[in-house]
């Protein structure tokens, strides 16, 4: 009878090892799949914000601030979601508190999300009141993304008082995911569906008027509709990444998340992010235009130099012989 039990109790144990190595290696695999999708992130969002910083061509559209705000945004949640993997594949010590740990991450994501609502938002001001001169203004595109990051800020902040999803702790509040999925996804998608059906609703009832009045304003109109169309892609293409994830933490589908299909989330979270930066290269022709030049530049002083290298060496052995 005793050896009975003993066998149980140590298949139990046998089958609770292998689950926990299974779901450990498909951690290992997905923060190893990850890490260049976060590391390419970083540095294309990081290459857009510095070319549109240094390029006083690019540096006086005013548009192009939304976009820079956009990467910036994902650069801070790529760190944070870099360190937090890092931390735990290789048992590195983490002295930050967890609270303050989810508050930095969240605040980052919610960012994300609200620089979209920004775009939505600031473009709305311009082109259904345009005969506003301040909402065409670099101050008002300013205060726009200031009061973004203010209230990314303020709706994060309860992550500072409750313990949250990085807590290891039976105390956690079952209100602050169901906080997380209508701050960082519902909120943003309503502001902006609004604020986009009623530039368009706008556009469609004064497209007549533009085109007959002025054709400079029909122009502007035009590049103010494109940005908008542009910045509804990248949105949807965030927040995909993101409602996989916070829909498994939500109603708590640990199991999910600690399946293939948790670690197939996780990856789509990474890829988005480095497909929405470079989404937002790619749709900038001026910047794009530019990173052409320097690359076919770049190609045909190497072709020179090459034909110059071998030119040299054909008449090294000419005069040798």
């Amino acid at each position: 009878m005793n050896h009975n039990y003993n066998n149980i109790n140590s298949s139990i144990l046998l089958s609770n090892e292998s689950s926990n190595t299974i779901s450990l290696s498909k951690s290992s695999i997905s923060v190893f799949i990850e890490l260049p999708f976060i590391l390419l992130t970083i540095i294309f969002a990081m290459f857009y914000v510095i070319l549109i910083i240094i390029r006083p061509t690019f540096r006086r559209n005013k548009l192009n601030w939304f976009t820079v705000n956009v990467c910036i945004a994902s650069v801070l949640l790529s760190i944070n979601v870099l360190s937090m993997n890092i931390g735990r594949q290789f048992n590195v010590p983490n002295y930050i508190p967890c609270r303050v740990q989810g508050f930095l991450i969240i605040m980052s994501a919610s960012q994300l999300m609200y620089s979209h609502c920004v775009v939505s938002f600031s473009r709305l001001l311009t082109i259904v009141y345009a005969s506003k001169h301040f909402f065409r203004t670099k101050l008002c595109v300013w205060t726009c993304i200031g009061f973004g990051w203010l209230f990314a800020l303020l709706v994060s902040l309860i992550y500072l008082f409750v313990d949250g999803f990085l807590c290891l702790t039976l105390t956690k509040s079952r209100f602050l995911p169901f906080y997380t999925l209508f701050t960082n996804l519902i909120l943003p998608a309503i502001i902006v569906a609004v604020c986009n059906i009623r530039i368009l609703w706008h556009v469609r009832r004064s497209s007549r008027q533009t085109h007959a009045t002025n054709g400079k304003k029909r122009g502007c109109y035009i590049r103010d509709i494109r940005l908008v169309k542009i910045m509804i892609i990248s949105f949807g293409i965030v927040f995909t990444g993101w409602v996989p994830i916070i829909l498994l933490q939500t109603f708590a589908l640990y199991t999910l998340m600690n399946s293939s299909l948790g670690v197939y989330f996780q990856i789509l979270l990474s890829l988005t992010m480095l497909h929405g930066v470079l989404f937002l290269i790619y749709t900038n022709p001026p910047v794009r235009l530019f990173i052409k030049q320097i690359v076919v530049k770049r190609y045909r002083n190497i072709q020179y130099s090459t034909v110059f290298i071998t030119i040299q060496h054909n008449i090294h052995l000419i005069s040798n012989r």
